[in-house]
């Protein structure tokens, strides 16, 4: 014979099973808290993704003015901790008449001082893009090239000072910039005294559109990660004696 079970009507099963929704649902909830917080967290650090790698690449091209008109321009760049770096810069005329200067090309070295001394200090408090641009302040030094229209480089190098700010596109480290660019430009003739200084062409100023992306390779610790890969050997064979010392 089969008896059927019925909850009586005042069983608590129902009421049981209403608890066990509703406690699904808190932890669902506590669980989405949580998240949004982690990333509030993320997004209000300070850092904005510079802290993700150690090593950052820019590329980029627009525009440069200087008198004579206007030419097209590239720009490259690799800093290190968002502090110091590389930098490379070409311009080029494309055969316009009437320039002194077909087309150059610069490197040198650059320092961005504000972001460590602003981070440290807490003061990295938002919004993203006016803390990104503030740390973009850029100092430079290099050498450049110039070759007058239809002859080549310069044999000597000319000395150049710059100034440049980077304008964040999506409020994060990584992604794109519009970026200008002041630098002011000597001769090298000009610094040796060989040639009468002018005004023409020293002052150029640059707009470009960049790409930054960060880049975790390690160089800080690359001389302890060598050295661990070279303990590792030596531990595992000093085990491997020892264990052979022990057996019979």
């Amino acid at each position: 014979m089969i008896i059927s079970r019925r909850a009586a009507p005042g069983s608590s099963e129902p009421a049981r099973r209403r608890r066990a929704r509703a406690a699904a649902l808190a932890g669902a909830a506590a669980v989405a808290a949580l998240a949004g917080v982690s990333t509030a967290r993320a997004e209000n650090d300070g850092a904005y993704g510079r802290l993700d790698g150690d090593l950052e690449l820019r590329a980029g091209a627009g525009a440069s003015l200087a008198a004579g008109g206007p030419a097209l321009c590239a720009r490259a760049a690799a800093v290190y901790l968002q502090t110091a770096g590389l930098y490379a810069h070409y311009t080029d005329a494309l055969g316009a008449e009437g320039t002194p200067v077909a087309r150059s090309i610069a490197g040198g070295v650059f320092l961005q001082p504000l972001f460590l001394a602003r981070y440290a200090s807490d003061l990295e408090r938002g919004p993203p893009r006016l803390d990104l641009f503030l740390d973009s302040v850029a100092l430079g030094v290099g050498s450049f090239w110039e070759a007058p229209p239809g002859a080549g480089l310069a044999a000597e190098p000319g000395l150049e000072l710059s100034l440049s700010l980077d304008v964040p596109l999506l409020g994060d480290a990584t992604g794109p910039f519009l970026g200008v660019r002041g630098a002011l430009r000597w001769r090298g003739t000009e610094l040796a005294g060989a040639e009468r200084a002018r005004d023409a062409q020293r002052a150029l100023v640059s707009v470009t559109l960049s790409w930054h992306h960060l880049l975790r390779v390690h160089i800080v610790d690359a001389g302890d990660r060598s050295y661990a890969r070279g303990r590792a050997p030596a531990a595992v064979a000093s085990r491997s004696n020892a264990a052979g010392a022990r057996s019979p």
